[in-house]
């Protein structure tokens, strides 16, 4: 009965990866007929992008909690679960503006507090140098990496006073008692004459840690194809 229990998980598992690729595909589809700007059905078509994007991430979002709650159950050594979280998943066409909103902008679909730690995969009977064990543990990093990105995506910054050219002037020196996050956006709201811009020392990091955030939703596909390869040898 175990047996069977954790097969039906995995075949659901595979069921949501594929729901999420698809998703994903749908968007590269939508994007590629989207008419240009100021063409007839460009706001029709902007929305369409909007909803498809919104479905893609909350399918992603969903697969990676789903994936990662099962690689821990079973590396525990726990019963098959009965389900797997559902996630933030509503029918794109049919969901309203504010729940795509949290998708596309807000909160991402709720995927940064679904991302897994690293460790499960490796306590679950195979060797720890198994190929699908290592797969799982280097999606796993990849993960992280993109959420290091997302966490520290606004401590490149820093504040300046422009001078008269397009991301010219000179720095100003952060606050001595705040964070330097804290410190140029306090800045820049108690003086609207500066701006601010990515630190000259910190661009390489800045580019990088842009590529690992935005890398979340294939890598979160990633991870949960992964996962269903593991879980189906040892299942």
């Amino acid at each position: 009965m175990i047996q069977q229990s954790w097969n039906r998980t995995v075949r659901d598992l595979a069921e949501r990866a594929n729901l999420a690729r698809s998703a994903a595909s749908k968007v590269e589809v939508v994007r590629e007929r989207l008419p240009g700007d100021r063409a007839p059905g460009e706001r029709d078509g902007r929305e369409q992008l909007f909803s498809a994007v919104a479905l893609s991430r909350a399918r992603d979002a969903a697969l990676l909690k789903a994936a990662g709650f099962a690689l821990r159950r079973r590396a525990a050594g726990r019963p098959a679960p009965l389900w797997l979280p559902f996630g933030r998943v509503l029918p794109g066409a049919a969901s309203p503006r504010w729940w795509r909103n949290a998708a596309v902008h807000r909160d991402d679909a709720g995927i940064w507090h679904a991302i897994p730690l690293p460790g499960p995969e490796r306590l679950v009977g195979l060797p720890e140098d198994d190929p699908l064990v290592l797969a799982v543990a280097e999606q796993a990093r990849l993960l992280r990496a993109s959420l290091l990105g997302h966490q520290n995506r606004d401590a490149y910054y820093e504040a300046f006073k422009p001078d008269g050219q397009h991301g010219q002037g000179a720095s100003v020196p952060p606050i001595a008692a705040l964070s330097r996050k804290t410190s140029w956006k306090e800045q820049t709201w108690l003086h609207p004459d500066f701006g601010m811009r990515v630190r000259a020392d910190l661009e390489e990091e800045f580019q990088q840690a842009s590529r690992d955030r935005h890398a979340i939703w294939e890598r979160s596909r990633a991870y949960g194809s992964a996962v269903v390869k593991l879980l189906s040898r040892v299942s």
